[in-house]
């Protein structure tokens, strides 16, 4: 009998899918599928009303002409047609096919013509977010360079086996259409996926169970490649064997007397950033780069695109042709995320949508410490990882009941690098969930012992916690425990993992129970791999690089009728770190947008990047690599920057009160505005010398001093600059609910003296008692509003429409931005915040990470905010900072870990 849902989305097609789509629908499935429970079927279907997708923007250097338009009338769209069917039986509606056949248009035409003979080859690069689809665009990519001429097409991925036969898997579903493991071995192998749709077959040199191997040549029965009717797939791990021998293969093809092929080349490198990007100096690149270029060298025409959702390490390429390396030269394409993504925004943010899945860690330092080695031994768990375990298995349960057609199920353990380590955790998970499996098995039948025997309490009382709303009751879960979670088995993941201890969720597929694992591990998790089903997520690492964060958040992605379960176990560091990610990566994307209106080339984004001011320490420690002292630059233009790490000291907060008084007594009279006093054309020497007089920790990157000077290279810009637009500023006393500041005093509108009252704020407990500062929970000292301190009403509410405008149905609800309103600042502001500090809420699931105010001594804090407006960007209206490794990690602002020891995963 027919699967209902693949009927349904032959109903469906590429419409979007609606509620009264759905309805209509499900009453054909009725009279078509009579007597068959189609409840999962509706279920399944129903998370996929309102899904919706836009397509994403780029930009362009403008030197190759656009040829696809031309061309498409002409090209039989083989491979894609099938691809798109492929993807409605898979569910992909309306909005989401059109957006991928619009997106992949967009990048395709940038790529070289395949059919113009002269030589050429282009550069490009992808962005996404992480999990977020871009396997799905790549595959769809990969069938329309295919279909449009490309003869030989090379997928590049991570650097372990698991995740390029993952890889190849998918390409396998995508576009090859058959098993690629019968097609080495020159067996006609069983029709799959998009194959189902079509005749022709690629060509493959690689399979799920084989990267590029000398005897696989055998699968071509000796056709040279300039004869291949049909295209040629590899996909390949970035290691320098596969990759030496395709160089000699595609060597070993060429004519007599020929240095290059002339059939052209497609390169598709997935995770660009890993691997790909040069990581030695120029002239002696490394490894994988080196053979990456000479592979390219070996055609007269060949496209590269590389992928990637941390674009931070790419941008830092140089862009000099003559280089002859990785920068994308030629265009820079930002994907967007369908409506139901789940993002760091939607996780990390106050306002986010699924902040309800964060939960802290504040035990487990004794089991990992900070700094531990490989010879740490682990002997007990942490009671919230035992939390987290329990956790998992009773989403197991619920997802059972309530009956998912996906059946694989994952958690994620992440808390060292060291792959000793991961085994010894592994063996210690494993005999807790062991003993565990076999009380649920002893006690199932009585919830009255049940309830008397802690071990099985503490999941009732969890169940409480996170899954009383989950609409399945704790009987039924109780009652079906044990069959759901039976088969759960602890894995390590990592470069020595052997074969049979793979995640391998393929051959799972068609069991009833699927995969279900726990999977530890550190980087070889952290790179591209998708694990099924995840749910639940326990991590404890201590990372400050951008990009190594980003990618370690394999929580991010669809979770569609199952992310109401999903939790996230986590540090409030980590938190608060991945939660300022999210605000640079909006940032970085918005100004992607501005540069696609301006027609900006790719080149001009790689310095936009460099020089954002909340990525100095990714460019130094990037730059370190060569030296012990590195000069780095940045822009505030169109940028914000605020203190959210205050001083711990009473005396110097005292201090900090009397300068700003001082300061304020010094302006004159204040207007006020609202709540908040206001102070107009203020000297930047005034603004400069203010801030210098502050006591503002280091910490506060945007005010690290010179390593030579000692003195803060953002003062001295603020002060000396010579751009118009920074001439004159605005100054901002900002109030809250909390009491009257004392000690801070000055002239009112009338000229008569009046003071403040405090902006209430809590401040997060340091894994470091000796920290010289405090830490405002989520790294928050401002509020958006004061963003729109100075601007008109009718600009706002301007800024506001056109910002919402630019995706309706993902910003109908969201909050806007504070920097869509510095694109319209016509003056710098600076707001100063006198802040008290508050408890803990006492119901907050984050009480008891937050300090009592009782802890903190004083009562008055001075923080101070700036927000600058767009302006022409120079060299001359860069801020240069000079900095010392040393002094960086001494500080904490730079990563211990060495991620290049041999004994990581």
């Amino acid at each position: 009998m027919s699967d209902p849902f693949l009927t349904a989305m032959g109903i469906i097609g590429e419409q979007d899918l609606t509620d009264e789509l759905l309805l209509r629908t499900m009453r054909t499935l009725v009279a078509i599928f009579e007597g068959m429970d189609l409840e999962p079927t509706r279920r399944r279907l129903e998370a996929m009303v309102g899904l919706s997708m836009s397509p994403g923007e780029g930009l362009t250097s403008g030197e190759i002409e656009p040829w696809l338009d031309d061309a498409k009338s002409t090209i039989q769209w083989t491979y894609w047609d099938s691809y798109v069917r492929q993807l409605q039986s898979q569910g992909f509606t309306g909005s989401v096919l059109r957006t991928i056949d619009q997106d992949t248009d967009n990048i395709l035409t940038e790529c070289g013509n395949p059919s113009e003979p002269d030589p050429w080859r282009t550069q490009g690069l992808v962005m996404g977010d992480v999990q977020s689809g871009k396997t799905a665009n790549y595959c769809g990519l990969i069938s329309k360079a295919a279909d449009s001429g490309y003869k030989v097409v090379v997928l590049l991925t991570g650097m372990i086996e698991e995740l390029r036969s993952q890889s190849q898997e998918r390409m396998d579903e995508g576009f090859v259409g058959q098993e690629s493991s019968d097609l080495i071995e020159g067996v006609h192998g069983r029709i799959i996926g998009a194959g189902r749709f079509r005749d022709a077959t690629p060509n493959v040199l690689t399979s799920v169970e084989s990267d590029f191997l000398t005897a696989n040549q055998r699968a071509l029965r000796g056709i040279p490649l300039q004869n291949l009717g049909e295209p040629l797939l590899l996909v390949l791990k970035k290691n320098t064997t596969p990759l030496t021998r395709l160089i000699k293969y595609l060597q070993n093809q060429m004519r007599h007397g020929a240095t290059q092929l002339d059939i052209p080349l497609f390169l598709v490198d997935d995770e660009a950033d890993n691997a790909s990007v040069n990581a030695k100096k120029d002239e002696d690149p490394a490894k994988i780069n080196s053979l990456i270029r000479e592979l390219m060298g070996q055609f007269r025409r060949a496209a590269y695109v590389g992928y990637t959702a941390t674009p931070f390490a790419n941008v830092f390429i140089n862009p000099d042709p003559k280089r002859n390396d990785l920068f994308p030269n030629n265009f820079i394409y930002s994907l967007k995320a369908a409506n139901t993504y789940i993002g760091a925004a939607s996780i990390f943010l106050d306002d986010g949508a699924h902040a309800g899945q964060l939960v802290d860690i504040v035990d487990a330092e004794a089991c990992f410490p900070d700094k531990h080695r490989k010879d740490l031994e682990i002997i007990d768990l942490p009671a919230s990882m035992q939390n987290a375990l329990d956790v998992f298995l009773l989403s197991c349960a619920v997802r059972d009941l309530r009956e998912e057609s996906l059946r694989h199920r994952t958690m994620l353990i992440n808390v060292t690098r060291f792959t000793d380590v991961q085994g010894r955790l592994a063996d210690v998970v494993d005999g807790y969930l062991f003993d565990l499996v076999n009380e649920i098995k002893q006690y199932l039948a009585d919830d009255d012992l049940w309830s008397r025997h802690q071990p099985l309490s503490n999941l009732h009382k969890l169940y409480l916690e996170h899954y009383s709303d989950s609409g399945v009751p704790w009987d039924g879960v109780r009652k079906k425990l044990y069959d759901s979670v039976a088969t759960v088995k602890v894995l390590t993941i990592n470069r020595e993992t052997e074969a049979e201890d793979k995640l391998n969720y393929r051959h799972y597929k068609n069991t009833e129970k699927g995969r279900r694992v726990i999977a530890i591990g550190g980087l070889t998790l952290s790179r591209g791999l998708t694990l099924e089903g995840l749910c639940v997520s326990y991590f404890y690492r201590n990372s400050k690089a951008y990009d190594t964060l980003l990618q370690m958040g394999r929580w991010f992605g669809y979770r569609p009728g199952y992310d109401d379960l999903c939790r996230i176990w986590m540090t409030p560091e980590a938190q608060d770190w991945f939660g300022h990610i999210a605000g640079v990566v909006g940032e970085l994307r918005s100004d992607i947008r501005h540069m696609h209106l301006n027609r900006l080339p790719p080149s001009k984004f790689g310095i936009r990047v460099k020089s954002h001011p909340d990525i100095l320490l990714v460019t130094a420690q990037n730059k370190m690599r060569h030296s012990e002292e590195v000069e780095v630059e940045a822009s505030y233009s169109g940028r914000a920057v605020e203190t959210s790490a205050l001083p711990r000291s009473q005396e110097t907060n005292q201090a900090n009160v009397r300068v700003t008084t001082t300061f304020l007594n010094e302006l004159g009279p204040a207007d006020q505005v609202g709540s908040r006093y206001i102070w107009r054309n203020v000297s930047p020497s005034q603004v400069a010398a203010y801030l210098a007089a502050l006591e503002i920790s280091p910490v506060n990157q945007a005010f690290i001093p010179d390593s030579r000077t000692k003195e803060q290279p953002l003062l001295s810009f603020i002060a000396d600059n010579e751009i118009d637009a920074l001439q004159s500023w605005d100054v901002c006393l900002a109030q809250g609910s909390g009491e009257a500041a004392r000690g801070i005093a000055f002239a009112g509108p009338d000229g008569v003296q009046v003071g403040a009252l405090k902006r209430l704020r809590q401040f997060e407990r340091s894994r470091s008692n000796g920290a010289s500062f405090l830490k405002i929970n989520k790294q928050r000292l401002g509020e958006i509003s004061d963003e729109k301190v100075e601007i008109e009403e009718d600009v706002i509410r301007e800024v506001e429409e056109a910002w919402r405008a630019l995706d309706p149905e993902v910003r109908a609800a969201k909050r806007v931005p504070g920097d869509a309103y510095r694109t319209v600042r016509q003056r710098p502001l600076m707001t100063i915040h006198p802040v008290q500090p508050s408890d803990p809420d006492k119901d907050s699931k984050a009480a008891s990470r937050i300090m009592l105010s009782s802890e903190i001594k004083t009562d008055l804090l001075i923080g101070v905010s700036l927000s600058f407006p767009q302006f022409e960007e120079t060299r001359r209206s860069s801020v240069k900072y000079r900095l010392n490794k040393v002094y960086l990690r001494n500080a904490g602002l730079l990563d211990d870990e060495d991620e290049s020891d041999e004994d990581l995963d």
